[in-house]
Order: C-alpha cells, then sequence, then structure tokens
C-alpha cells in the first residue's frame, strides 16, 4: 500500500516525532540535493543513484558493501543529501522541518560475517527483531528484520507506528555489510522502502 499523509489524521505531519535514530550520525550538515528519479540498469528506476555511487565510492567498506538506492519514495519528498556513517555510506532524505525523514547506509563491515552461514545470518536477524519480510528484488537470499528502534515491535495502540522511529536491518546475498533503512513516516513507508531497494 503507497504510503499517505492521510491515513487517519489530517495533523499527521504534526505528530511526528523528532526523536534521534539508532542512525544519529546521519545529521550532518551536509549540502541537500534535488534528486529526481533517474534512469538505472536493468531497466529501472532509482532515486539519487549518482549521490549514492558518489558517497559509496568513498567509503572503506566499498568492497564488500554494495550501493543500494530506493526505486520508489512511496509518496515522501525526495531531498537527498550525503550522511555521516563511519566506516560505510549513507544517504539521507529531508522532508520540510523534518531532517533524517528516511534513508539507507551500509554499515561497516561486520566481524562475524566470514565465519556465519547464510542461515545463521538469518536466524539471528529473525531473532533480534520482531518483524521479518524477504526482499526480492535484491540478489538472493535478501531480507530485512524491522520493527521500531531497538528492535521493538509496534505498540497495538498504534500500529501504524504513526510519529515514531521504525529502523530496519537488511541482508542482501553476495554482501558482506549489514544494512539500515529507516523511515520516521510509519511503517507502511518502511515497508514500502524496503520493497523498493535495488541494487546499483
Amino acid at each position: 500500500m503507497p504510503f499517505s499523509a492521510d491515513r487517519s489524521a489530517p495533523a499527521r505531519w504534526a505528530l511526528v516525532a523528532l526523536a534521534p535514530l539508532a542512525l544519529a550520525a546521519c545529521q550532518n550538515e551536509g549540502r541537500v540535493h534535488s534528486a529526481p528519479k533517474e534512469a538505472y540498469k536493468p531497466g529501472g528506476w532509482a532515486i539519487a543513484p549518482e549521490l549514492t555511487k558518489l558517497e559509496w565510492g568513498k567509503a572503506e567498506n566499498r568492497k564488500a558493501c554494495a550501493p543500494l538506492v530506493f526505486t520508489d519514495s512511496a509518496g515522501a519528498t525526495i531531498n537527498a543529501r550525503p550522511a555521516e556513517f563511519s566506516g560505510g555510506w549513507a544517504i539521507a532524505f529531508d522532508l520540510p522541518g523534518l531532517r533524517s525523514a528516511y534513508g539507507v547506509a551500509g554499515t561497516g563491515l561486520l566481524r562475524d560475517d566470514d565465519l556465519d552461514s547464510t542461515q545463521e545470518k538469518e536466524r539471528k536477524l529473525r531473532a533480534q527483531w520482531p518483524y521479518f519480510r524477504e526482499l526480492s528484488g535484491l540478489p538472493q537470499a535478501s531480507y530485512a528484520g524491522y520493527g521500531l528502534q531497538g528492535a521493538k515491535p509496534y505498540p497495538t495502540d498504534n500500529p501504524e507506528g504513526t510519529g515514531l522511529d521504525s529502523l530496519a536491518y537488511v541482508r542482501v546475498g553476495g554482501q558482506k555489510c549489514l544494512y539500515n533503512v529507516w523511515s520516521k513516516l510509519g511503517r507502511d513507508h518502511l515497508e514500502a522502502l524496503l520493497d523498493s531497494l535495488r541494487m546499483l
């Protein structure tokens, strides 16, 4: 379901919390880029592919952490900028009055990545997060564990996560890093971003 700012209350945007994400490092004051969709291979659309490639190309983990892009912003404004992420790369998207409203990052390499089997990595992710999603648009096996920041489930009185910080840990087949995807716009928005992820 596409993300809509008017899902249940006209004041939805006023309720969005400005609490920092686990990705607080993404709050740098870098230049904001207007980032319309651009064509990418093979035959799809990417959001901010050139900026993503530029930031990925400077990252310490670039040889084992391929660049990922969104192919759909799920109705949110596209204002991309580079963001600081120690050892890796990150692209954040700002909305008017809301910095780092959503984004994607390739984190530094994990020590046990060469030791764990694919099945063990999946088991650990399922155990850590309350929700799990396979990602068919990426090299297999690719999947995400997600929920509220801190690996918490969405509360029963707010199952859409309105005004809360959603975060996903993403594994991509053939890559040795852990990716982060985040959204301050609710669960539907985070899930739409996850489904739109593609590798450049």
